[in-house]
């Protein structure tokens, strides 16, 4: 934030992070093996809507990569606007990897095309729960939603005790956000 931002009282929202997202990559086996729930290989990339027309470049960018020279990356991309007026990027394939590069694509594409504050969530479906991480603060965190649309903190502690070693866990409980109702 500029001398003059500080001021006039404007803020400005951070880009996001994708670096922390190949962490995932790398805990995948211990974060299956330790919790005995296995990736559902489909995740989703949720953005702040602004304009439509703007999403559609890059939606198209998304597709285009995916299949870039013949060389597809077997993940398939929908595109969806929830009820709460979110976008979000759906990406499913049959290979864990895959989909996690894809999902790290489509943030860079996103970035690159200057709608790196946009970025909120990326939401990763293991079954029972789910893994998000929050593109603002660079970190994951597990959601466990229950059948009558609470949460079941005690398991996501338990989670992320377990996760600590392997990846950035958000520290803040209040900085947890749920995503309710994923479009998966």
């Amino acid at each position: 934030m500029g001398f003059f931002d500080s001021l006039f009282g404007r803020t400005k929202i951070p880009s996001g992070k994708t670096d922390q997202l190949f962490a995932l990559s790398t805990a995948l086996l211990d974060i299956e093996t330790r919790l005995s729930t296995p990736f559902a290989k489909r995740a989703g990339v949720v953005l702040r809507t602004v304009d439509n027309s703007s999403y559609e470049s890059i939606e198209k960018d998304v597709n285009d990569v995916l299949h870039l020279g013949g060389k597809d990356i077997p993940v398939t991309a929908r595109h969806v606007d929830d009820a709460e007026g979110f976008r979000w990027i759906l990406l499913e394939g049959e290979q864990a990897d895959d989909v996690i590069n894809a999902m790290h694509l489509t943030a860079d594409l996103t970035l690159q095309a200057g709608y790196g504050d946009s970025l909120l969530a990326a939401m990763f479906d293991f079954g029972s729960w789910y893994l998000i991480y929050s593109y603002r603060r660079g970190t994951f965190y597990p959601f466990v939603p229950t059948a009558r649309r609470e949460r079941n903190e005690a398991r996501e502690f338990r989670i992320s005790e377990t996760l600590k070693p392997y990846m950035p866990i958000e520290k803040d409980p209040e900085r947890r956000y749920a995503l309710w109702d994923p479009p998966f």
